[in-house]
C-alpha cells in the first residue's frame, strides 16, 4: 500500500542526493578554474614588475652615462675660464654659452627620452618572450646570444 510511496519518495531523495553532487563538482570546478586564472594573473602580474623594476634600474645606470657623455661633449668650463678672464669679447662668449647650455638641455631631454623608450620596448619584448617560454615548456622562442645581442643594441645609443 506504501509502497508507491517509498519509490516516489526514493526517486526524489535520489535526485535531490544526483543534483546536489553534480552541482558541488561544477562549483568546485569553478572554484579550481577562478583560482588558476587568479594565480596565473598573479604570475603575469608579478613578472611584469620585476620587468619593470629591472628596466628602472637599467635606465637610472644608463641615464648618467648618457648625461655624462653629453656633458663632456657640451662642456662650458672653456668658455667659463675665458669669462673670468674678463676678454673684450665678453658679449660673444655669453651668447655662445647660452647656445651650448640651451644645446645640452635639448640633447639631455631627447636623449633620455629616447634610451626610456628604446629600453622599455626591449626589456617588455625580452620579458614577454621569457614569460611565453617559462609557460610554455616548448623549446625556448629566443636564446641568450639572441638576447644578449639586441640589449647590446641600446651601447650604440
Amino acid at each position: 500500500r506504501h509502497r508507491r510511496k517509498f519509490f516516489v519518495t526514493g526517486a526524489v531523495l535520489g535526485s535531490v542526493y544526483f543534483f546536489m553532487s553534480y552541482a558541488q563538482k561544477k562549483l568546485r570546478e569553478w572554484q579550481e578554474k577562478e583560482a588558476k586564472k587568479f594565480f596565473e594573473m598573479t604570475r603575469k602580474k608579478q613578472h611584469f614588475e620585476s620587468t619593470e623594476r629591472t628596466c628602472n634600474q637599467t635606465i637610472l645606470s644608463l641615464s648618467k652615462i648618457v648625461s655624462e657623455s653629453v656633458l663632456t661633449v657640451l662642456n662650458t668650463e672653456e668658455i667659463v675660464q675665458k669669462l673670468k678672464d674678463n676678454p673684450p669679447n665678453k658679449l660673444a662668449l655669453w651668447e655662445q654659452m647660452k647656445v651650448i647650455i640651451f644645446t645640452r638641455i635639448c640633447v639631455l631631454v631627447y636623449s633620455l627620452s629616447i634610451l626610456q623608450v628604446t629600453l622599455r620596448v626591449q626589456l617588455n619584448i625580452i620579458g614577454g618572450y621569457l614569460y611565453r617560454d617559462s609557460v610554455h615548456e616548448d623549446e625556448p622562442l629566443i636564446d641568450s646570444t639572441l638576447q644578449a645581442k639586441y640589449l647590446s643594441l641600446c651601447h650604440h645609443f
